[in-house]
């Protein structure tokens, strides 16, 4: 039975009943369909941060200087692709600046058409793009941007999405949890492309990167289209048992509900997603753009060595994203926190912990040490995963989709700007210059930390809860209409 604080605090939730919850708990979990569709959230979720990522240790090797042996044996070194500083700013960058395009349309999108339909096709779209971006790369600077842009613009209705998906199958209390295994997926790709990229270019060639990770993502697609349906109602496969405790737990939608604009765009919780996400994404786009580049620069890892180094820190920070999941849905089902404070907490401390640790590896000399700060910065990400990633479901769950959609175009401005930045701070590939990158980065996340701390909410938003009555009249309007029917 759900408490009498999580009633208080979430009057959109109806009670759900013990009989719904000992019945579901009777299945298998290996049958559960919210589990299946999580693990392809998952395998999406790697899919589309490898192809955001890989490009950072592509480049690398695009502009490596190789010694090559002339036919008079003299020996002259030669790259491939001349890139300045700005230029390869640009290249990083390019990515999201389609990405920030579509964040809103992709989450109007999702409650539009339903959110597994885009979540697999601006994934199937992004990864087709991909096995394209060596020839166009080597045709030209500007068909390579527009490659990485139309990649980005793909690619930008997913994030969205997911908000949809789990408002139809992510009951109440497994909301954190569920959308963290998922999250895991992004860290897990992020890790493997940055291990494996490495090898591959080392082994074929830079080429064979886009091409491994394109195939990959577009055998995903086809495997999501016979295997995800839109919700559980729909969905052939799934329980009796699993479908009432969702569907009770979760409550009604309706995916053509209109959404109030001016009550979002005015909302000071909303503005706490926005830049929570921001703060969060400023400090990820910098270490997932610019690690490879800063290890190669300040501490003179090779190609390969820098693929493996640069995937420690995102394969490490898995475990915390579970841990991080569990406990946010366990406080809350104890009551020893309310949903606010776990997303308040959840955010801000993470925040503090990670510009601490920016801040030491600004000034760390040591190669290990720098790493071991490092990791520890990117394993404090997972749990803002468990704050601002989720708390759009509690403001207003008709609306998260929404919501996420306009706090990712902001975050996906750090993706833009970060890269670029640098690019006009480290010229001269100095660890001064790094410095005051970090320094920059530490700062956003002191700032995100005290905005979070005063506007970050947990309970349903009043302008939600008018959705919520009408979808309730709705429903009963229905009913009577049945009832009706059936006596004539």
């Amino acid at each position: 039975m759900v408490s009498n604080s999580a009633k208080d605090e979430d009057g959109r939730i109806e009670e759900t009943t013990n009989a719904h919850q000992l019945e579901d708990s009777k299945v298998p979990f290996w049958r559960k369909r919210r589990y299946h569709l999580v693990l392809m959230v998952f395998l999406g979720l790697f899919n589309l941060y490898t192809l955001r990522i890989n490009l950072s240790v592509a480049i690398v090797a695009m502009t490596k200087k190789n010694n090559v042996t002339l036919d008079n044996e003299t020996i002259v070194e030669e790259q491939e692709f001349e890139f300045d500083s700005k230029q390869e700013g640009l290249i990083l960058s390019s990515f999201f600046y389609g990405y920030i395009a579509t964040q809103l349309v992709g989450g109007y999108l999702g409650s539009r058409f339903g959110g597994h339909l885009m979540f697999g096709l601006g994934l199937g779209l992004s990864s087709l793009m991909a096995l394209l971006i060596p020839v166009l790369a080597k045709t030209s600077l500007g068909l390579f941007v527009t490659a990485r842009i139309l990649q980005g613009l793909f690619g930008g209705i997913v994030p969205p999405s997911i908000m949809v998906i789990w408002s139809k199958w992510a009951p109440f209390y497994e909301r954190s949890l569920m959308g963290n295994v998922a999250f895991t997926g992004g860290y897990i790709g992020t890790g493997v492309a940055m291990l494996l990229s490495g090898v591959l270019a080392v082994s074929w060639g830079w080429e064979s990167i886009f091409y491994f990770f394109g195939s990959v993502g577009c055998l995903w697609y086809i495997c999501w289209l016979f295997v995800i349906k839109e919700s559980p109602e729909v969905d052939p496969f799934i329980t009796e048992a699993e479908k009432k405790y969702i569907m009770t737990s979760i409550g009604d939608s309706d995916k053509m509900i209109s959404h109030p604009w001016k009550d979002i765009f005015t909302s000071p919780p909303v503005w706490a997603i926005v830049v929570a996400n921001l703060t969060a994404m400023w400090g990820a786009y910098t270490l997932l753009t610019q690690l490879p580049m800063f290890l190669n620069d300040t501490l003179d890892f090779d190609l390969d060595t820098t693929g493996y180094v640069s995937g420690i820190p995102f394969i490490a920070v898995v475990g915390f994203l579970f841990i991080s999941g569990y406990l946010a849905d366990w406080v809350r089902v104890k009551g020893y926190l309310r949903t606010g404070q776990v997303r308040r907490y959840w955010n801000c401390v993470a925040f503090i912990v990670q510009m601490a640790f920016i801040l030491l590896t600004a000034f760390a000399t040591d190669p290990i040490v720098s790493m071991v700060y490092i990791t520890l910065a990117v394993a404090a990400s997972a749990f803002p995963w468990s704050g601002y990633a989720v708390n759009g479901l509690d403001l207003a769950p008709s609306h998260a989709s929404i919501i996420f959609g306009l706090s990712n175009t902001f975050g996906t401005l750090s993706g833009i700007v970060s890269p670029i930045v640098m690019g006009h701070i480290v010229t001269d590939k100095t660890r001064e210059q790094w410095q005051i990158v970090f320094f920059i980065t530490a700062s956003i996340y002191l700032c995100g930390a005290i905005f979070c701390w005063f506007f970050v909410r947990g309970t349903l938003q009043p302008w939600a809860k008018i959705d919520q009555e009408k979808l309730a009249a709705k429903k009963k309007e229905l009913e009577n209409d049945k009832m009706e029917s059936a006596e004539n």
